[in-house]
Order: C-alpha cells, then structure tokens, then sequence
C-alpha cells in the first residue's frame, strides 16, 4: 500500500491551527491531502533502488505545501531533514515554497545580505561572533535589537539602548554558541505592516500595532488593523520574493523617518489575524494557489 498525492509537512507531531485551516479548506475543495510530520519521513538509499517511506509505507508525492522544518534543531536534524526535502524535491516533487527559498528565509541573515544587494531598505546590522566588535557596534548605534539568525514570531529578540545590557546578553548566548544579530532598531509609530504575497500578488495587507511592548508580532500580542498600502509597500514586497524566489511569503516592513525597511520575511507565515482582519479566507487562497502550480 503506497501513501500518496498531495501532503503538508510541518515538523509538528500533529497539524498546528494554521495547518488544519489549510486542510479543512482542501477537504472542502474534495481534495484529499495528507499531514506529514517531518520527523516521521525516511530515506532508504542502496545499490538497486531508493525510496522515501513513511511508518514504513512507500511515500508517493506530487507536491508539498511546506509549512515548517523545525523549531529548535541540532546540526544532524537539520541536515537530515534538509536532505530528504532536497531528495524529494529532485525527484519531481513541486514544494511551495522551495526547499532552498524556504532555507534562506530561515536565515535572517542571508535573507537581510540578499535584499540588501537587490537595494532593498534594511536596518543596519550587524554580524560576528566578536564579543568586542558587538559592544562597539551597540554603542554606536544606541538603540538596538539583538535577535536569533534564525527564528519566528518574535521569540528572542530584545531591545536596549543600554551596550553593557547587550554585550552581557550576547556573552550569555555565545556561551551557548548562539550568537545573535545586532540591529538599529527602526523608530516607527508603534505598528508596522504585514505584506502577504501569493503567486506575485500582494493578497492582503494590515498594520501590526503592538501593545504592551515594542514587538508588534501577532504571536507577543500585536493587533491587526486594515490597511490599504501604498505602491512602494507592494512593491517592495512583490521585489522581496522576487529576490528570494518564493511562491508565497510574509513580508514585515516598517515605517521608518528614511523611508519603509523590510524588518523580515517569512517563508511559512501564520495568517489567522490577517484573515480575520482583511476579511479574506487567505487559506483557501494559499491551497487554491498550490493546486495551480501543480497544473502548470
């Protein structure tokens, strides 16, 4: 018996909300897709044959909405994760997004160098393991962000203005051979906006206000409210996945005294607030737009 079709895989043991949206709006569709946690794919390669198996059952795919690969990883899961996708992927499979356009927005560095050379507005950053040129660099730029290389929905990210306060948080984190970034931080009205772009369209747009804290994510707190953006913030946001080569993606750009910076972008955005603030199932959009790709 052969597990096959169509599949969203996330590296949670059971499908996160976002993902059973997603699923229930296939179910609508009368699509049949399969939930696949990460961990639970293997690869058996040997001299007469190959195959991906899942609880031991032949894995047949066409295409993947690629949802997550995991949070908090050591280098070996990260690698054998990465590694059957990329497997996968060269054996025909259509991932949304791409194994590697997903991986380069996992890293928020790589993502800041790309837009950077395409001339895209970023916030000044900085990146080294040098304890040194760390605390010169947060006294310099006085109000600054220290945040993880890689991570979401604002976890780890601290603010101060204070380069002893930073240069003990970054000692603490490269004890653990985590060193972050450094940042300006951006002066902004206490919002920012959320770009959602699908298939080179920006499908919904809304303002992020934080509330209680300077983070404006969704997940510390941060309210939607509508929003109807002005050119420049489509197109910087249709040039970010340009540059990334993503099907889908949310972009963060805030409004700075220069002009708008893009803060991050996120390969496997959450969507609920967005949804329920711009009034559009952005789920079925999002498998509406899978299931074109796989026709094409």
């Amino acid at each position: 018996m052969q597990v096959g079709g169509l599949a969203i895989i996330h590296a949670s043991p059971i499908p996160p909300k976002p993902t059973r949206i997603i699923l229930a709006e296939f179910k609508k569709m009368g699509v049949k897709v399969r939930y696949l946690p990460i961990q639970a794919i293997s690869l058996y390669l040997s001299p007469y044959g190959s195959y991906v198996s899942v609880g031991g059952k032949k894995l047949e795919l066409r295409g993947a909405l690629l949802r997550g690969i995991g949070f908090s990883l050591t280098l070996e899961q990260f690698f054998i994760r990465i590694g059957i996708l990329k497997y996968l992927e060269s054996e025909g499979v259509r991932f949304v997004n791409k194994v590697s356009s997903l991986l380069r927005t996992r890293n928020k560095l790589e993502t800041l160098i790309a837009l950077y050379r395409a001339g895209l507005r970023v916030p000044t950053t900085l990146a080294t393991e040098s304890l040194k040129r760390m605390y010169l660099g947060a006294k310099a730029l006085g109000d600054v962000v220290l945040k993880p290389v890689m991570g979401s929905r604002g976890l780890g990210s601290v603010r101060t203005n204070d380069a002893d306060v930073a240069f003990q948080i970054v000692k603490t984190l490269s004890s653990f051979n985590q060193p972050p970034l450094l940042q300006e931080y951006v002066e902004k009205p206490k919002r920012d906006i959320r770009a959602f772009v699908i298939g080179g369209e920006v499908v919904a747009c809304m303002y992020r206000y934080s509330r209680g804290s300077w983070k404006t994510n969704v997940a510390q707190g941060g309210i939607g409210a509508p929003l109807n953006p002005p050119e420049e913030v489509k197109e910087m946001a249709l040039k970010c996945l340009e540059v990334l080569e993503l099907d889908y993606a949310g972009v963060d750009i805030a409004e700075g005294k220069e002009g708008f910076y893009v803060l991050e972008v996120n390969g496997s955005p959450d969507f609920e607030e967005l949804s329920r603030v711009s009034g559009l199932n952005i789920a079925k959009l999002l498998a509406e737009y899978f299931l074109s790709v796989l026709k094409r």
